[in-house]
């Protein structure tokens, strides 16, 4: 039986020296695969096969309910009366709320672009004897893996991959 590890890492000297560490230790089975930054670019409007969490109106909704209750209790002594001043004061209050989150979804988007030049993660594969397999998760998790999953394989598909 042999031993396959699966670990996962951000971009950084760390992998180098994991991997450096293994190779002196006889540990010639490894597998780097680096993964791409997710590139998206945020949508103002959801539509009903996806929504990414972030809505236009949450905020608009609420203070235009809080508008048109004062638009209301005022127009009972205002010229138009309560109907007109509390649509009035609905429509200001929906307005002033959806500047508010269109603007904060801009700044939003704009931080999210600025992020995607952050450097990815690396996912590495190392295959390895019985007894070799303590020695590679210590020095795994010892050089700061975000994740570790260990899978048994038998050792015929080791020998038909080499």
């Amino acid at each position: 039986m042999c031993i396959q590890f699966f670990s996962t890492f951000q971009h950084s000297h760390y992998v180098e020296l994991a991997i450096s560490k293994l190779k002196e230790n006889e540990v010639v089975n490894i597998y780097a695969v680096p993964l791409d930054n997710r590139s998206i670019d945020m949508k103002l409007v959801d539509n009903i096969h996806g929504a990414d969490g972030t809505s236009l109106v949450d905020i608009a909704l609420v203070l235009a309910m809080m508008g048109g209750t004062i638009g209301v209790s005022r127009g009972f002594v205002l010229y138009w009366g309560p109907v007109f001043w509390g649509l009035i004061g609905a429509a200001i209050g929906f307005a002033i709320g959806f500047i508010y989150d269109f603007t904060k979804n801009i700044i939003k988007r704009k931080k999210l672009r600025t992020a995607k030049n952050i450097i990815g993660e690396v996912i590495l594969i190392v295959q390895c004897t019985n007894e070799q397999a303590a020695f590679v998760e210590q020095t795994l998790w010892g050089s700061l893996a975000l994740g570790l999953a260990k899978t048994h394989m038998p050792t015929t598909q080791l020998e038909s991959n080499s």
